[in-house]
């Protein structure tokens, strides 16, 4: 009777963990091979203030300033004082060293570099499908070396001319003043740039202080071309056309071409 008892009770717990180890096999083959658990998240969108290189070049940047404002304050001053005094030509004791053009050139770097990213900010405000499809490092890279190829074409455009129509050293005085213009820009975009980066100005404020900046440029090269070439009243309309010939067609011309560069970008991405 015991024996019998056994053997049933026995039959019956193996029956039911055969039927367990059934269940479990269904249960594997239905469960999916990938099965997320809870809400997908959604990526967070490319920050430059995220970005360690973006901090690094604008480190960069402020270790160049800081060099220049403490090994070439002198520098910086005479040429200030150099913009707003007309000189009929050049003195015997004006000395410009070979750190005083690294000086410009470094400044001049910092400069394009700062306008490249005022650029892309403008960009990232108002054309979305550009930086969904173009790596981010790619436009501010073109951004930066379209300013510096304006630049430089800027410089030669200034040589040419000014050679043809007038004396060595008032094209001297101009290239230098002109350059003059670009470094102090640069000077007042970095603290624009800061905010814009790591404190998120708005786009409408950011737009607003780079067009003040611009037009302030433009008001002092006016004055300094008024100074320098046209100080007579004849040369007034010689004037309107020196200034919208190498002034302001140009600045439109690179605004266009940074525009069509980002069609080509968005092609090719």
């Amino acid at each position: 009777m015991k024996d019998s008892c056994g053997i049933g009770m026995d039959y019956i717990f193996r029956l039911q963990q055969e039927h367990n180890e059934k269940i479990e096999q269904i249960l594997i083959q239905n469960t999916p091979e990938h099965e997320v658990f809870g809400m997908k998240g959604e990526p967070l969108p490319y920050m430059l203030s995220a970005d360690g290189v973006i901090t690094s070049i604008l480190f960069l940047c402020f270790i160049l300033f800081s060099y220049v404002l403490y090994n070439g304050k002198k520098h910086l001053l005479q040429r200030l004082k150099n913009f707003f005094h007309t000189k009929e030509r050049a003195s015997i004791f004006d000395d410009r060293t070979g750190s005083d053009v690294r000086y410009t050139i470094a400044l001049v770097i910092v400069t394009s570099i700062l306008s490249g990213f005022c650029v892309y900010d403008f960009y990232s405000d108002h054309n979305s499908l550009l930086f969904r499809a173009v790596p981010h490092s790619v436009l501010l890279s073109t951004y930066v070396g379209m300013i510096l190829l304006f630049l430089g074409w800027k410089w030669i455009s200034y040589q040419f001319v000014n050679w043809i129509f007038f004396y060595k050293q008032k094209n001297s005085i101009w290239i230098e003043a002109y350059f003059d213009v670009v470094i102090w820009s640069g000077f007042l975009l970095f603290p624009l740039v800061l905010l814009v980066v790591y404190f998120d100005l708005l786009p409408h404020l950011s737009v607003l202080f780079v067009l003040m900046i611009v037009i302030t440029a433009k008001i002092l090269l006016l004055y300094k071309c008024i100074k320098n070439f046209f100080s007579h009243l004849y040369g007034v309309l010689h004037l309107i056309v020196y200034f919208c010939a190498l002034e302001i067609i140009p600045d439109l011309l690179l605004w266009r071409g940074l525009a069509y560069m980002n069609n080509v970008l968005i092609l090719n991405f």
